[in-house]
């Protein structure tokens, strides 16, 4: 059971990834939707729902369950009690928040997927540091 719930809910680089580009891909594709059937939206209102709701309220429950999942399964492994576990979480966490609001200030993303974007900028800048520190 223990290794089903680290396949599907422990993070890491590729499912990070993978979470980021599908939360980008739904918001393309309701946008797409939306656009190509506006004069139906417009004449019954409403909007188009389906990937609405994956992107904005099923992908970031999955990330916060996944972070959740992680942390824990970090902390009960006592692998992260480390001085340079916790330089790189904080640098991350200002890197992530900072590249998330200058992404959302100077592209075509919507603001109201900042909260999003800027946990996925905070693993990314993590994993990165990983690399480099």
């Amino acid at each position: 059971m223990n290794k089903k719930l680290e396949k599907y809910f422990l993070l890491n680089g590729k499912k990070i990834l993978l979470i980021f580009l599908g939360f980008i891909v739904a918001i393309i594709l309701h946008n797409l939707i939306y656009g190509l059937f506006k004069v139906y939206f417009d004449a019954h209102g409403g909007d188009e729902p389906f990937f609405f709701i994956i992107a904005v309220i099923l992908i970031p429950i999955y990330f916060l369950i996944c972070f959740i999942y992680t942390l824990i399964k970090k902390i009960k492994d006592k692998s992260i009690i480390k001085l340079g576990f916790i330089i790189r979480l904080v640098m991350s966490l200002i890197l992530g928040v900072v590249f998330s609001y200058l992404i959302v200030e100077f592209t075509f993303i919507n603001p109201m997927g900042f909260w999003i974007l800027s946990l996925v900028c905070v693993f990314i800048v993590y994993y990165l540091s990983k690399l480099i520190y």
